[in-house]
């Protein structure tokens, strides 16, 4: 019984790209600002290419070319200096002409340029036909894998399953004229990361394309800010540049975007989620939201609202960076997704919890990135004992217990039981 054939759906290779991001992208201490699957505008391109072939040329091929190189132009002559049958002589010239390797000019016998490349390289050099994918935006040839992400093509853009994927995600903008200098084989430095075959010498004459879209998945990513566009083709990812990624996403362009957020709050609190509490919202130089917390909600502080980490870790202060948080918004408020909202505390005592807390985060977290061999403590508690004093680990106690934070309860040294 034959085996049934797998078939995966191409989208799950875009899924990959988030944690190749996590995992590998991000630098220490980077953090996510946008990401959203996004529509790469492309070129199918057709193009001819000059390959080496993986065949060997016969010692009568060989011997052939080199006398034809040297000035022997005739059939007759060939046969007098190899000693060679006329039907075999004309058996292989008949063959390389068909290859385009010889041609017969005025009736003497040439090397055409593909015959001298052959003799130069000592093997068959063919001019093949193939079709290789190149970014609008960027004007470089695209990685093997996207290959294998979804694709449609510029005729297909009305149909249904397209004007149905388009609304979650966000179109990057090409250039009016696409400038096709990409496609220099001479500055490639890698042939096997763009899907090219090592045998290939040069791209010759563009013989058609296609244009149309490809799923790929968009990041900003940055310290306090974004620094860098990603954009990933699954497991590949590249760098684009940032300024011209930020002037095509429409969501940090929108007017009304704090109008928006206001009201997909408000939408939260009727359907009874929990919130940040009140506050201003105001935009940052980049079109980011900002949320200034007047009046916090505790419940939320001690939920977690980004991996795991609590509202309290992930808000900042006058003096303490605000690590953003992404946005999940669907239907009407589905422009909003792919946003980061950073929260900035207001109120004095919540601004002393969260540097505190930071604090000993960052001091943990330090410990942990250090060599196991060259810590001077076995154990993160007892590095932790030996390193802060009692009453400040007490205060922190009462921290992680207020804000629900078990990662730092954990650390911290067992409380003596004191037995009357």
């Amino acid at each position: 019984m034959a085996k049934k054939k797998k078939t995966t759906n191409p989208y799950f290779n875009v899924l990959k790209s988030y944690a190749e991001v996590l995992n590998s992208q991000i630098k220490q201490g980077e953090a996510l600002f946008y990401v959203r699957d996004n529509l790469l505008p492309i070129l199918n391109v057709k193009i001819l290419v000059k390959e080496r072939s993986r065949e060997e040329l016969s010692d009568i091929d060989l011997m052939i070319f080199k006398l034809i190189e040297q000035g022997i132009s005739s059939v007759k002559s060939i046969v007098i200096l190899t000693g060679l049958a006329e039907k075999l002589v004309t058996k292989h010239i008949s063959e390389m002409a068909g290859r385009s390797f010889v041609e017969m000019n005025e009736g003497k016998l040439l090397l055409t340029d593909l015959g001298e490349e052959t003799l130069e390289h000592g093997v068959p050099v063919r001019i093949v036909q193939r079709a290789f994918r190149y970014c609008a935006v960027s004007e470089q040839l695209l990685p093997r894998d996207a290959y294998q992400l979804p694709f449609t093509e510029l005729d297909s853009l009305r149909s249904k399953e397209f004007t149905g994927r388009i609304r979650s995600n966000h179109i990057l903008e090409e250039s009016q004229l696409v400038n096709l200098k990409g496609m220099d084989l001479s500055l490639i430095e890698s042939k096997r990361d763009l899907g090219i075959t090592d045998e290939a010498l040069a791209f010759g004459d563009i013989v058609g394309y296609s244009s149309g879209y490809l799923q790929t998945r968009l990041f900003l990513v940055g310290r306090s800010q974004p620094e860098r566009a990603i954009v990933a083709f699954g497991k590949t990812c590249l760098e684009y540049d940032l300024k011209e990624i930020l002037t095509t996403i429409t969501a940090l362009k929108d007017p009304d975007i704090v109008g928006k957020l206001s009201e997909f709050n408000q939408d939260q609190e009727q359907k009874q989620k929990l919130l940040f509490g009140q506050g201003e919202v105001k935009l940052d130089e980049f079109g980011l939201p900002i949320i200034n917390i007047t009046k916090a909600n505790v419940e939320w502080l001690s939920k977690g609202v980004e991996s795991g980490q609590q509202g309290i870790l992930m808000c900042g202060t006058e003096h303490l960076a605000a690590k953003p948080i992404g946005l999940k918004a669907w239907g009407k408020f589905s422009s909003l997704s792919g946003l980061t909202i950073r929260y900035f505390l207001r109120e004095k005592s919540l601004q002393d919890d969260a540097a505190k807390l930071r604090k000993y985060v960052e001091m943990c977290d330090a410990y942990m990135l250090t060599p196991r061999d060259e810590r001077e403590y076995p154990t993160i508690a007892k590095y932790v004992e030996k390193t802060l004093p009692s009453k400040e680990i007490e205060q922190l106690r009462e921290l992680a217990e207020r804000y629900s934070i078990a990662r730092i309860s954990k650390t911290l040294p067992k409380q003596e039981v004191v037995v009357d």
